[in-house]
């Protein structure tokens, strides 16, 4: 299929599978509505940007873990990358593009979390713009495992299982830097909130920071 040029019947398709994950993603549902949700996030994903796409591994390992608030959390930021028109190029499965244009999304959630005038709705949008900024640096920090052949359990990754691959001082083993490992550790505390559902204890200037971290952290390390 291309893309560039999805017909319109495609482009209905997709959308009507946006609204209905908008609907069954929703705060108050429940682990059937979450995991109905999620499967379509999935199929949304591959039959737009495809399979290599960070968010699809996120909601993967959500559904294989039966976490559902997580599982949630991920059909939201699939909404809000449709919402934003991210999911409409291929070019997005080239690394530094997936990255960068995810974290565009990221930065024009927290962006509009700080003008919100509803509450509710801020948290949500500082929420998705965590859950994606951590799902991005996650995800380059896979590629940096896998550009440097070193092993990992590619089931059950996660930023601290990931870091603590490419920061082994005692192995001479820095490809991130200690500075780096300290925030990485600081930001996936940051994504964990997101990621469970605790939107009440993430804050503005976190998220933000987060955001502008994660976005140099892909311009230092990825080509």
């Amino acid at each position: 299929m291309d893309r560039w040029n999805m017909p319109a019947d495609e482009n209905a398709a997709i959308k009507a599978r946006i609204n209905r994950i908008r609907q069954l993603s929703g705060e108050k549902m429940g682990s059937a509505h979450y995991y109905e949700a999620a499967s379509l996030a999935q199929s949304v994903i591959y039959d737009t940007v495809g399979g290599s796409h960070p968010l699809m591994a996120a909601l993967d390992n959500a559904l294989k873990s039966a976490d559902w608030q997580r599982s949630a959390a991920a059909s939201r930021s699939v909404v809000a990358l449709y919402d934003e028109g991210a999911l409409q190029s291929p070019r997005l499965a080239i690394a530094h593009e997936i990255e960068g244009d995810i974290i565009d999304i990221a930065q024009a959630q927290a962006q509009a979390a700080e003008t919100s005038k509803d509450p509710a709705q801020k948290q949500v949008q500082l929420a998705i713009a965590a859950f994606l900024a951590g799902a991005t640096l996650e995800d380059a920090l896979r590629r940096l495992c896998d550009a440097r052949g070193l092993a990992y359990d590619v089931q059950r990754t996660s930023l601290s299982k990931l870091q603590a691959v490419l920061f082994q001082p005692s192995k001479q083993i820095e490809v991130i830097s200690g500075s780096e490992n300290k925030q990485i550790t600081a930001w996936g505390d940051t994504r964990n909130k997101a990621d469970h559902g605790r939107f009440s204890e993430i804050t503005h200037t976190e998220v933000v920071a987060m955001v502008m971290f994660v976005r140099g952290f892909i311009d230092r390390h990825l080509p």
